[in-house]
C-alpha cells in the first residue's frame, strides 16, 4: 500500500533528478561549459543539484507530473516517432511539449545568469561607496559605477531566482513555451556563446563608461544611461517571479508594464544607444541596429506566441503601445 502511495512520486522525483544530472554532467565535462562558468558558478549549480537531491519529501505532495517526467515522456514518445513515423500515439501533449522546452530554457539560461550574478558581485564589491561627497567627479567615478553595477546585480538576481523556482504560490507556474525555432534564434543570439559570434562579425561599440569632451556632459550622459537601466531593472522586479525568456509564466500588467508591452527590450536598448554616442560612426550605428533589430523580432515572436493566452489579449487591449508610450 505505501509502495502503491510513492509510486508516482518516485517517477517524478528520479525524473527531474535525471535532467538535473545530466545537465551538470555537460557544464563539467564539456569544454565550452568549463571555460565559460566560473568555479564558483560550477559550485553553485553542483550544490543547487544537490539540494534538489535531497528535496524527495517534497514529492510526497505532488498531485500534478513534474516537469522531468513529463519531458521524459516527451522524449519516449519522439523516439517512438522516430522509428515509427505515423503512429499517432507518439503525439506530444501540450504538457509534455512545454515541460521538454522550459527544461531547455532552464538548462541554457540558469547557468549564465548565475554567471552573470556572480560577475556583478564581484564588480560591485570593487565600487564601495565610501566618503560620499556631493561632488560632479565623485558621481563619475563612484556612485554611477557603483549604481550601474548594482542595477545589473539586482537584475541577474532576480533571473537567477525565476529560472530556479517555478511554484504554485508565487504564480510563476510556466504555461507555455516559445515554439518556433525563429523565436528561440533572435532569444538565443542576445546571449553568450551566440553573441559574441555575432560581434565578431559586425563588432561591438557599446561602452558602459563612456566620456564626451566635457564632465557635465559626460554626467548628463551618464545619467540618462542610468535612467534607462533603472527602468529597465524595474521592469524585472516588474516581473517578480516570472522572470524568465521564451515562457509565458502568466501575465504582468503593472510597473512600466502598464505603459509599454516591451519597456525592457526599450529601455536597454535606449541606454546601449546612448553609450555609443561619443562613437558614433557608419560602423557603430550598423552594428547597433542590427541588434534593436534582433530585440524587435524578440518581441515580435513572443507577442506571437504570447496572444494564445486569453490574459494577454485583454493585456493587449488595456496596454496598446509596444514600444512608445501613445505613439507605438
Amino acid at each position: 500500500m505505501l509502495l502503491e502511495k510513492i509510486k508516482n512520486p518516485l517517477k517524478y522525483y528520479f525524473s527531474n533528478l535525471l535532467f538535473v544530472w545530466l545537465a551538470i554532467l555537460v557544464y563539467t565535462s564539456t569544454p565550452y561549459y568549463a571555460n565559460f562558468l566560473n568555479p564558483t558558478t560550477q559550485q553553485i549549480l553542483f550544490s543547487l543539484a544537490v539540494i534538489y537531491t535531497l528535496a524527495f519529501p517534497t514529492y510526497l505532495f505532488l498531485k500534478l507530473p513534474s516537469k522531468g517526467y513529463l519531458a521524459v515522456m516527451a522524449l519516449k514518445k519522439l523516439a517512438i516517432k522516430f522509428v515509427r513515423v505515423h503512429d499517432e500515439k507518439s503525439n506530444l501533449e501540450k504538457s509534455e511539449k512545454t515541460a521538454l522546452l522550459f527544461i531547455l530554457v532552464k538548462f541554457f539560461f540558469l547557468p549564465i545568469m548565475v554567471n552573470f550574478l556572480l560577475d556583478n558581485y564581484s564588480a560591485l564589491t570593487a565600487y564601495p561607496l565610501r566618503n560620499i561627497v556631493a561632488s560632479q567627479d565623485y558621481f563619475l567615478n563612484s556612485f554611477y559605477p557603483f549604481a550601474l553595477t548594482f542595477l545589473f546585480f539586482i537584475d541577474t538576481l532576480w533571473f537567477v531566482f525565476g529560472y530556479t523556482v517555478e511554484a504554485g504560490f508565487l504564480k510563476s507556474k510556466v504555461r507555455s513555451v516559445e515554439p518556433t525555432f525563429f523565436g528561440w534564434f533572435v532569444a538565443l543570439m542576445c546571449y553568450p556563446p551566440f553573441n559574441s559570434v555575432l560581434n565578431s562579425y559586425i563588432g561591438w561599440y557599446s561602452n558602459d563608461y563612456i566620456e564626451l569632451s566635457r564632465p557635465s556632459l559626460t554626467a548628463i550622459l551618464r545619467i540618462s544611461i542610468l535612467a534607462s537601466i533603472g527602468i529597465y531593472t524595474w521592469a524585472t522586479l516588474a516581473l517578480g517571479a516570472k522572470c524568465s525568456n521564451l515562457t509565458n509564466r502568466g501575465i504582468v500588467s503593472k510597473g512600466p508594464y502598464a505603459i509599454i508591452r516591451h519597456p525592457a527590450y526599450v529601455f536597454k536598448n535606449l541606454a546601449w544607444w546612448l553609450t555609443i554616442i561619443p562613437v558614433m560612426n557608419i560602423y557603430a550605428f550598423i552594428s547597433l541596429s542590427v541588434w534593436t533589430i534582433i530585440y524587435y523580432f524578440r518581441a515580435v515572436t513572443e507577442e506571437k506566441h504570447l496572444i494564445a493566452d486569453p490574459d494577454y489579449q485583454d493585456y493587449c487591449r488595456k496596454v496598446r503601445c509596444k514600444f512608445i508610450p501613445y505613439v507605438w
